[in-house]
């Protein structure tokens, strides 16, 4: 089986409408950084009126770019009975991608709050015939263990809605079950081989759904296909912003210097907690922000009145 090629792959992003503007910076990075590649993306979304789609479908439909909006809001909804109040439809599509996309030969999907900033033709390479997922290893969360931090601490003025109360190391070991917690990853980048995931793993996700979890997308995902999950350097998902900077200061020796390699060579920055690039311009990758949203404000003006900014949520 041949490395998969990202014109076969399905780059997938999710939106609540609220984000709507973010996604589009985020698939302008995709395109800006992989030029005359042919890009087939997704928009998974609950509520993105049908006018709003033909615009978007229209600025994003290029000799070499193909856009797909999927409305799972009935799904979600049917689900969303069925689930934990911390769940929410950012976990649904994340745990519904092998459903969605059954027939695709790879998925990469993509969080709304990253940026890519290079070819993304060397991550698929680096991600083995065999395995059915890809990821990052966090290492914010790594952190978190390495300093016992309770769990309880983490959620601040949320509820505990019924969360045990254990110190994170703990939470992952007894309630993730996870053997190598240092293998914890961020579900925020993933790449996916959907026929290699089986219909057992998807309904064991959704049946999950029902307890309490800190990050429920991602420590489902963590729980049920930590076994088979191919590790990928920390360049494909680097994370960043002040407090994600200031928390890395406190990894253990040998990540710090290779997350500073690490950094020189990274493609794909998230920005994890707090204020966005879009928000604060003095964040990492702010300034790349802003170029391509001045990118995609000018080719929007040639299809649509400056209205368009506001109904995708900017």
């Amino acid at each position: 089986m041949k490395s998969p090629s990202l014109e076969e792959t399905a780059i997938v992003f999710g939106t609540n409408g609220r984000d709507l503007w973010a996604t589009l910076c985020a698939i302008q990075s995709v395109m800006a950084h992989n030029p005359h590649t042919k890009l087939d993306f997704h928009i998974l979304h609950t509520n993105v009126a049908p006018a709003l789609q033909l615009i978007i479908n229209e600025l994003f439909q290029t000799t070499h770019s193909h856009l797909t909006f999927h409305d799972v809001g009935q799904k979600a909804a049917a689900l969303r009975l069925h689930t934990h109040q911390r769940w929410r439809n950012e976990c649904f599509y994340r745990c519904y991608l092998p459903v969605l996309f059954r027939d695709t030969a790879h998925v990469l999907w993509l969080d709304n709050a990253l940026l890519v900033t290079g070819s993304l033709a060397p991550l698929l390479n680096r991600f083995p015939q065999q395995a059915g997922i890809g990821a990052v290893a966090d290492p914010v969360a790594q952190i978190l263990r390495q300093h016992n931090v309770p769990i309880h601490t983490l959620l601040g003025d949320a509820p505990a809605a019924g969360l045990p109360d254990l110190p994170l190391p703990a939470y992952t070991r007894r309630h993730l079950s996870l053997s190598r917690p240092e293998d914890y990853f961020n579900s925020s980048m993933m790449v996916l081989r959907p026929r290699f995931i089986s219909p057992s793993q998807i309904n064991r996700c959704f049946t999950l759904a029902t307890r309490p979890y800190l990050c429920p997308g991602t420590d489902i995902l963590n729980q049920v296909f930590h076994d088979h999950v191919h590790l990928l350097p920390e360049r494909w998902n680097f994370l960043t912003g002040k407090l994600t900077e200031n928390l890395c200061l406190h990894l253990p020796e040998h990540w710090k210097k290779n997350r500073e390699r690490e950094r020189l060579k990274r493609c794909i920055i998230q920005f994890p907690e707090g204020a966005k690039p879009w928000e604060d311009p003095t964040l990492p990758g702010a300034s790349h922000y802003r170029r391509l949203s001045a990118t995609l404000e000018q080719r929007l003006s040639r299809i649509a009145p400056s209205l368009i900014r506001t109904l995708c949520g900017a």
